[in-house]
Protein backbone atom coordinates (compact mmCIF):
# COMPACT_ATOMS: atom_id res chain seq x y z
CA UNK A 1 0.00 0.00 0.00
CA UNK A 2 0.98 3.98 -0.74
CA UNK A 3 0.09 5.10 2.42
CA UNK A 4 3.30 6.88 3.72
CA UNK A 5 5.04 5.33 7.09
CA UNK A 6 3.09 2.04 6.44
CA UNK A 7 5.44 0.00 4.67
CA UNK A 8 7.83 1.03 7.56
CA UNK A 9 5.24 0.34 10.55
CA UNK A 10 4.51 -3.28 8.51
CA UNK A 11 8.43 -3.68 8.36
CA UNK A 12 8.48 -3.47 11.83
CA UNK A 13 5.40 -5.72 13.05
CA UNK A 14 7.31 -8.53 10.30
CA UNK A 15 10.88 -8.19 12.33
CA UNK A 16 9.02 -8.31 15.09
CA UNK A 17 7.30 -11.81 14.59
CA UNK A 18 10.73 -13.18 13.33
CA UNK A 19 12.33 -12.41 16.85
CA UNK A 20 9.67 -13.86 18.40
CA UNK A 21 9.43 -16.83 16.54
CA UNK A 22 12.26 -17.29 17.16
CA UNK A 23 12.42 -17.24 20.90
CA UNK A 24 9.50 -19.66 21.11
CA UNK A 25 10.88 -22.26 18.47
CA UNK A 26 14.49 -21.89 20.28
CA UNK A 27 12.91 -22.23 23.70
CA UNK A 28 10.83 -24.92 22.94
CA UNK A 29 13.83 -26.97 21.94
CA UNK A 30 16.18 -26.59 24.18
CA UNK A 31 13.27 -27.47 27.29
CA UNK A 32 12.69 -30.34 25.25
CA UNK A 33 16.37 -31.21 24.93
CA UNK A 34 16.77 -30.74 28.88
CA UNK A 35 13.72 -32.60 29.98
CA UNK A 36 11.97 -34.58 26.91
CA UNK A 37 9.08 -34.05 28.96
CA UNK A 38 5.99 -32.85 26.70
CA UNK A 39 4.15 -31.04 29.43
CA UNK A 40 7.04 -28.66 30.59
CA UNK A 41 7.51 -28.41 26.76
CA UNK A 42 4.04 -27.27 26.63
CA UNK A 43 4.78 -24.71 29.48
CA UNK A 44 6.86 -22.96 26.86
CA UNK A 45 3.40 -22.03 24.90
CA UNK A 46 2.12 -21.51 28.04
CA UNK A 47 3.66 -19.00 29.45
CA UNK A 48 4.29 -17.38 26.21
CA UNK A 49 0.23 -16.83 25.75
CA UNK A 50 -0.36 -16.30 29.37
CA UNK A 51 -0.15 -12.06 29.35
CA UNK A 52 -2.99 -12.42 26.24
CA UNK A 53 -5.81 -13.86 28.38
CA UNK A 54 -4.20 -12.08 31.30
CA UNK A 55 -3.66 -8.43 30.18
CA UNK A 56 -5.56 -8.23 26.44
CA UNK A 57 -8.33 -5.95 27.51
CA UNK A 58 -6.09 -3.53 29.52
CA UNK A 59 -3.39 -3.24 26.63
CA UNK A 60 -6.23 -2.64 24.57
CA UNK A 61 -7.69 0.02 26.72
CA UNK A 62 -4.21 1.78 27.18
CA UNK A 63 -3.87 1.95 23.61
CA UNK A 64 -7.05 3.72 22.98
CA UNK A 65 -5.76 6.58 25.64
CA UNK A 66 -2.00 6.86 25.24
CA UNK A 67 0.04 7.50 22.44
CA UNK A 68 0.91 3.85 21.14
CA UNK A 69 3.98 5.10 19.78
CA UNK A 70 5.43 5.61 22.90
CA UNK A 71 4.32 2.25 24.28
CA UNK A 72 5.89 0.28 21.38
CA UNK A 73 8.92 2.11 21.79
CA UNK A 74 9.42 1.33 25.05
CA UNK A 75 8.72 -2.43 24.76
CA UNK A 76 11.15 -2.97 22.10
CA UNK A 77 13.69 -0.96 23.72
CA UNK A 78 13.12 -3.63 26.93
CA UNK A 79 13.18 -7.11 25.28
CA UNK A 80 16.44 -6.65 23.34
CA UNK A 81 18.67 -6.58 26.35
CA UNK A 82 16.52 -9.16 28.02
CA UNK A 83 17.11 -11.39 24.76
CA UNK A 84 20.76 -11.10 25.82
CA UNK A 85 20.55 -12.01 29.53
CA UNK A 86 18.84 -15.25 28.37
CA UNK A 87 21.82 -15.39 26.40
CA UNK A 88 24.14 -15.43 29.46
CA UNK A 89 21.81 -17.36 31.56
CA UNK A 90 21.83 -20.57 29.05
CA UNK A 91 25.41 -20.14 28.49
CA UNK A 92 25.79 -20.18 32.25
CA UNK A 93 23.40 -22.85 32.41
CA UNK A 94 21.85 -20.75 35.15
CA UNK A 95 18.44 -22.91 35.73
CA UNK A 96 18.03 -22.64 32.06
CA UNK A 97 14.45 -24.18 32.55
CA UNK A 98 12.85 -22.20 34.55
CA UNK A 99 14.55 -18.89 33.04
CA UNK A 100 12.88 -19.69 30.16
CA UNK A 101 9.53 -19.47 31.09
CA UNK A 102 9.79 -15.95 32.39
CA UNK A 103 11.58 -14.88 28.79
CA UNK A 104 8.80 -16.12 27.00
CA UNK A 105 6.66 -14.66 29.35
CA UNK A 106 8.25 -11.09 28.76
CA UNK A 107 8.19 -12.14 24.64
CA UNK A 108 4.32 -12.79 25.36
CA UNK A 109 3.92 -9.58 26.74
CA UNK A 110 5.33 -7.71 23.61
CA UNK A 111 3.13 -9.62 21.47
CA UNK A 112 0.08 -8.39 23.49
CA UNK A 113 1.94 -4.30 22.85
CA UNK A 114 2.56 -5.36 19.22
CA UNK A 115 -1.10 -7.14 18.51
CA UNK A 116 -3.17 -4.34 20.39
CA UNK A 117 -1.04 -1.29 20.00
CA UNK A 118 1.33 -1.68 16.74
CA UNK A 119 -1.71 -3.22 14.53
CA UNK A 120 -4.23 -0.26 16.43
CA UNK A 121 -1.47 2.35 14.54
CA UNK A 122 -1.67 0.74 11.09
CA UNK A 123 -5.19 0.93 11.30
CA UNK A 124 -5.52 4.14 11.94
CA UNK A 125 -2.66 5.05 9.59
CA UNK A 126 -4.15 3.35 6.69
CA UNK A 127 -7.43 4.06 7.18
CA UNK A 128 -11.28 2.76 7.03
CA UNK A 129 -10.98 1.71 3.11
CA UNK A 130 -7.76 -0.65 3.84
CA UNK A 131 -8.22 -1.67 6.72
CA UNK A 132 -9.42 -5.30 5.34
CA UNK A 133 -6.17 -4.83 2.94
CA UNK A 134 -3.44 -3.92 5.81
CA UNK A 135 -5.20 -6.90 8.00
CA UNK A 136 -4.15 -9.44 5.42
CA UNK A 137 -0.96 -7.68 5.09
CA UNK A 138 -0.48 -8.02 8.82
CA UNK A 139 -1.23 -11.81 8.70
CA UNK A 140 1.04 -12.06 6.37
CA UNK A 141 3.72 -10.51 8.45
CA UNK A 142 2.92 -12.53 11.40
CA UNK A 143 3.01 -15.98 9.39
CA UNK A 144 5.81 -14.92 7.28
CA UNK A 145 7.93 -13.81 10.45
CA UNK A 146 7.33 -17.32 12.46
CA UNK A 147 8.11 -19.09 9.50
CA UNK A 148 11.86 -17.33 9.12
CA UNK A 149 12.07 -17.01 12.87
CA UNK A 150 11.55 -21.03 13.51
CA UNK A 151 13.93 -21.29 10.24
CA UNK A 152 16.32 -19.17 11.57
CA UNK A 153 15.92 -20.94 14.90
CA UNK A 154 16.73 -23.79 14.04
CA UNK A 155 19.59 -22.99 11.66
CA UNK A 156 21.26 -20.98 14.58
CA UNK A 157 20.91 -23.88 16.53
CA UNK A 158 22.94 -25.87 14.76
CA UNK A 159 25.43 -23.88 13.95
CA UNK A 160 26.12 -21.98 16.97
CA UNK A 161 23.99 -23.56 19.63
CA UNK A 162 21.09 -22.30 21.66
CA UNK A 163 22.78 -19.06 23.56
CA UNK A 164 23.73 -17.87 19.93
CA UNK A 165 20.14 -17.57 19.06
CA UNK A 166 19.35 -15.35 21.45
CA UNK A 167 21.96 -12.95 20.91
CA UNK A 168 20.06 -13.20 17.34
CA UNK A 169 17.10 -12.34 18.61
CA UNK A 170 18.23 -9.37 20.50
CA UNK A 171 19.76 -7.97 16.83
CA UNK A 172 16.47 -8.55 15.60
CA UNK A 173 14.55 -6.27 17.92
CA UNK A 174 16.92 -3.88 17.56
CA UNK A 175 16.34 -3.97 13.95
CA UNK A 176 12.69 -3.29 14.16
CA UNK A 177 12.90 -0.08 16.72
CA UNK A 178 15.10 1.17 14.08
CA UNK A 179 12.42 0.37 11.30
CA UNK A 180 9.82 1.92 14.02
CA UNK A 181 11.52 5.12 14.29
CA UNK A 182 11.45 5.37 10.67
CA UNK A 183 7.72 4.84 10.40
CA UNK A 184 7.11 7.53 13.15
CA UNK A 185 9.28 9.94 10.24
CA UNK A 186 7.23 9.01 7.51
CA UNK A 187 4.09 9.22 9.32
CA UNK A 188 4.64 12.09 11.64
CA UNK A 189 0.92 13.18 13.20
CA UNK A 190 -0.78 10.98 10.69
CA UNK A 191 -0.45 7.79 13.10
CA UNK A 192 -2.40 9.42 16.20
CA UNK A 193 -5.83 8.73 16.58
CA UNK A 194 -8.19 11.38 18.19
CA UNK A 195 -8.46 9.93 21.91
CA UNK A 196 -11.22 12.11 22.70
CA UNK A 197 -11.95 12.71 26.86
CA UNK A 198 -9.70 10.69 29.29
CA UNK A 199 -11.66 9.25 31.73
CA UNK A 200 -10.09 6.95 35.13
CA UNK A 201 -8.40 3.82 33.67
CA UNK A 202 -11.51 2.04 35.71
CA UNK A 203 -14.14 3.17 34.07
CA UNK A 204 -12.63 2.55 30.42
CA UNK A 205 -11.70 -0.94 31.59
CA UNK A 206 -15.56 -1.65 32.56
CA UNK A 207 -15.98 0.03 29.31
CA UNK A 208 -13.96 -2.29 27.48
CA UNK A 209 -15.80 -5.47 29.05
CA UNK A 210 -19.36 -4.08 28.37
CA UNK A 211 -17.78 -3.79 24.80
CA UNK A 212 -18.37 -7.31 24.66
CA UNK A 213 -21.95 -7.59 26.62
CA UNK A 214 -23.58 -5.22 24.18
CA UNK A 215 -22.09 -6.53 21.01
CA UNK A 216 -23.22 -10.18 20.68
CA UNK A 217 -22.37 -10.62 17.07
CA UNK A 218 -18.53 -9.52 18.59
CA UNK A 219 -18.57 -11.61 21.37
CA UNK A 220 -20.33 -14.82 19.53
CA UNK A 221 -17.51 -14.25 16.63
CA UNK A 222 -14.78 -14.51 19.43
CA UNK A 223 -15.66 -17.76 20.20
CA UNK A 224 -14.20 -18.99 16.76
CA UNK A 225 -10.47 -17.49 17.92
CA UNK A 226 -11.22 -19.07 21.22
CA UNK A 227 -11.76 -22.81 19.70
CA UNK A 228 -8.75 -22.01 16.68
CA UNK A 229 -6.54 -21.26 19.71
CA UNK A 230 -7.39 -23.81 22.12
CA UNK A 231 -7.62 -26.92 19.81
CA UNK A 232 -5.46 -26.06 17.23
CA UNK A 233 -2.58 -23.49 17.74
CA UNK A 234 -1.68 -25.42 21.51
CA UNK A 235 -0.09 -27.84 19.17
CA UNK A 236 3.06 -25.49 18.33
CA UNK A 237 5.13 -26.21 21.16
CA UNK A 238 5.43 -29.76 20.34
CA UNK A 239 6.86 -29.80 17.04
CA UNK A 240 10.30 -30.18 18.45
CA UNK A 241 8.89 -33.41 20.13
CA UNK A 242 7.26 -34.55 16.30
CA UNK A 243 10.83 -33.78 15.02
CA UNK A 244 12.68 -35.68 17.48
CA UNK A 245 10.53 -39.12 16.42
CA UNK A 246 10.95 -38.21 13.23
CA UNK A 247 14.47 -38.64 13.64
CA UNK A 248 15.51 -35.00 12.14
CA UNK A 249 18.27 -32.07 13.65
CA UNK A 250 17.64 -28.57 14.17
CA UNK A 251 17.39 -27.25 10.86
CA UNK A 252 14.88 -29.60 9.49
CA UNK A 253 12.97 -29.24 12.76
CA UNK A 254 12.71 -25.50 12.24
CA UNK A 255 11.47 -26.22 8.62
CA UNK A 256 8.76 -28.02 9.63
CA UNK A 257 7.98 -25.61 12.18
CA UNK A 258 8.46 -22.95 9.53
CA UNK A 259 5.93 -24.83 7.28
CA UNK A 260 2.71 -23.53 8.84
CA UNK A 261 4.17 -19.92 8.60
CA UNK A 262 4.87 -20.75 4.88
CA UNK A 263 1.17 -22.03 3.88
CA UNK A 264 -0.31 -19.33 5.82
CA UNK A 265 1.89 -16.13 4.14
CA UNK A 266 0.99 -17.75 0.95
CA UNK A 267 -2.92 -18.11 1.40
CA UNK A 268 -2.92 -14.64 3.09
CA UNK A 269 -1.19 -13.41 -0.09
CA UNK A 270 -3.95 -15.09 -2.40
CA UNK A 271 -6.67 -13.33 0.08
CA UNK A 272 -5.27 -9.85 0.07
CA UNK A 273 -4.98 -9.80 -3.49
CA UNK A 274 -8.72 -10.99 -4.28
CA UNK A 275 -10.62 -9.55 -1.16
CA UNK A 276 -13.37 -11.87 -0.46
CA UNK A 277 -16.73 -10.53 0.16
CA UNK A 278 -17.92 -13.33 2.68
CA UNK A 279 -15.33 -13.40 5.03
CA UNK A 280 -17.46 -14.77 7.41
CA UNK A 281 -18.12 -18.24 5.48
CA UNK A 282 -13.52 -17.79 5.04
CA UNK A 283 -12.49 -17.78 8.16
CA UNK A 284 -14.99 -20.76 9.26
CA UNK A 285 -13.83 -22.77 6.32
CA UNK A 286 -10.08 -21.87 7.10
CA UNK A 287 -10.61 -23.20 10.73
CA UNK A 288 -11.98 -26.43 9.69
CA UNK A 289 -9.68 -26.83 6.88
CA UNK A 290 -6.73 -25.77 9.23
CA UNK A 291 -7.68 -28.55 12.13
CA UNK A 292 -8.50 -31.20 9.41
CA UNK A 293 -4.69 -31.34 8.08
CA UNK A 294 -3.64 -31.24 11.75
CA UNK A 295 -4.88 -34.07 12.09
CA UNK A 296 -3.17 -35.68 9.33
CA UNK A 297 0.10 -34.05 10.63
CA UNK A 298 -0.18 -36.02 14.04
CA UNK A 299 -0.17 -39.02 12.50
CA UNK A 300 2.34 -38.88 10.15
CA UNK A 301 5.90 -41.22 10.62
CA UNK A 302 7.26 -39.90 7.54
CA UNK A 303 8.88 -36.45 7.50
CA UNK A 304 7.91 -35.02 4.18
CA UNK A 305 4.58 -36.22 4.62
CA UNK A 306 4.07 -34.14 7.63
CA UNK A 307 5.81 -31.28 6.12
CA UNK A 308 3.04 -31.86 3.76
CA UNK A 309 0.45 -31.68 5.86
CA UNK A 310 1.12 -28.65 8.10
CA UNK A 311 1.79 -26.57 4.68
CA UNK A 312 -1.56 -27.22 3.88
CA UNK A 313 -2.80 -26.83 7.48
CA UNK A 314 -1.16 -23.06 7.49
CA UNK A 315 -2.90 -22.58 3.73
CA UNK A 316 -6.61 -23.71 4.68
CA UNK A 317 -5.89 -21.32 8.89
CA UNK A 318 -4.68 -18.03 6.14
CA UNK A 319 -8.59 -18.11 6.00
CA UNK A 320 -9.06 -17.79 9.63
CA UNK A 321 -6.51 -15.73 9.89
CA UNK A 322 -6.74 -12.88 6.97
CA UNK A 323 -10.10 -12.36 8.19
CA UNK A 324 -9.85 -12.30 11.54
CA UNK A 325 -8.53 -9.01 12.77
CA UNK A 326 -10.34 -6.73 9.75
CA UNK A 327 -13.91 -8.52 11.01
CA UNK A 328 -13.36 -7.40 14.61
CA UNK A 329 -12.69 -3.75 13.60
CA UNK A 330 -15.18 -3.63 11.58
CA UNK A 331 -18.05 -4.61 13.83
CA UNK A 332 -16.83 -1.57 17.06
CA UNK A 333 -16.16 2.46 15.93
CA UNK A 334 -12.78 3.54 14.90
CA UNK A 335 -12.33 4.96 18.52
CA UNK A 336 -12.69 1.74 19.76
CA UNK A 337 -10.49 -0.14 17.61
CA UNK A 338 -7.74 -0.73 20.83
CA UNK A 339 -9.80 -2.72 22.51
CA UNK A 340 -12.10 -4.66 20.41
CA UNK A 341 -8.31 -5.74 19.94
CA UNK A 342 -7.33 -5.80 23.24
CA UNK A 343 -10.71 -8.36 23.49
CA UNK A 344 -9.13 -10.36 20.73
CA UNK A 345 -6.11 -10.61 21.99
CA UNK A 346 -7.81 -12.09 25.35
CA UNK A 347 -9.80 -14.57 23.21
CA UNK A 348 -5.98 -15.78 22.09
CA UNK A 349 -5.39 -16.39 25.54
CA UNK A 350 -7.46 -19.34 25.47
CA UNK A 351 -4.29 -20.79 24.07
CA UNK A 352 -2.03 -21.54 27.74
CA UNK A 353 -4.90 -23.34 28.25
CA UNK A 354 -5.29 -25.73 25.59
CA UNK A 355 -1.32 -26.08 25.84
CA UNK A 356 -1.51 -27.20 29.27
CA UNK A 357 -4.48 -29.65 28.81
CA UNK A 358 -2.69 -30.99 25.48
CA UNK A 359 0.44 -31.49 27.64
CA UNK A 360 -1.27 -32.92 30.30
CA UNK A 361 -2.75 -35.47 27.37
CA UNK A 362 0.27 -36.22 25.80
CA UNK A 363 2.25 -37.21 28.68
CA UNK A 364 -0.10 -39.52 29.84
CA UNK A 365 -0.84 -40.89 26.69
CA UNK A 366 1.22 -39.96 22.87
CA UNK A 367 2.09 -36.61 21.69
CA UNK A 368 0.03 -38.14 18.38
CA UNK A 369 -2.67 -39.51 20.12
CA UNK A 370 -3.09 -36.21 22.04
CA UNK A 371 -3.29 -33.76 19.61
CA UNK A 372 -5.64 -36.29 17.43
CA UNK A 373 -7.98 -36.52 19.81
CA UNK A 374 -8.20 -32.59 20.87
CA UNK A 375 -8.11 -31.59 17.31
CA UNK A 376 -11.06 -34.31 16.59
CA UNK A 377 -13.32 -32.97 19.54
CA UNK A 378 -12.35 -29.22 18.28
CA UNK A 379 -13.65 -29.67 14.81
CA UNK A 380 -16.96 -31.02 16.06
CA UNK A 381 -17.03 -27.89 18.52
CA UNK A 382 -16.33 -25.38 15.63
CA UNK A 383 -18.90 -27.55 13.62
CA UNK A 384 -21.84 -27.19 16.24
CA UNK A 385 -21.07 -23.21 16.91
CA UNK A 386 -21.52 -22.20 13.66
CA UNK A 387 -24.29 -24.40 12.93
CA UNK A 388 -25.96 -22.37 16.23
CA UNK A 389 -24.84 -19.05 14.85
CA UNK A 390 -25.53 -19.22 11.08
CA UNK A 391 -25.49 -15.53 10.86
CA UNK A 392 -21.83 -15.04 11.65
CA UNK A 393 -20.97 -16.93 7.77
CA UNK A 394 -22.49 -14.20 6.37
CA UNK A 395 -20.11 -11.26 7.56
Amino acid sequence: MGVRGYRALWLTGWVWHVARWMAVFASSYHVNELTGDPLLVQLVGAAFTAPMFVGGLTVGTLADRLDGRRIVTVALIVLAPVSLVMSLVVSGDLYPVAATYVFVFLIGIGNVLDMTTRRSLAFELVGVSLVTNAAAMETFALHAGSMVGSLSGGALIELVGVEGVYVGISATYAVALASLFRSFHLAGDRMVAERGTVRPIGEDLRASFALLRDNPTLRDFLMFTVLMNFFYYAFVPLVPVFAERLEVGPFLTGLLAAAIGAGTMTGALIVARIGPARRGALHIAGVLGAMAFLVVFSQMRWYPAALAALLLAGFCGSGFGTTQSALVVSMVPAELRGRALGALSMAIGALPFGNFTLGVIARQTDPRWAVTTSVGVGICVVIAWQWRHPELRRL
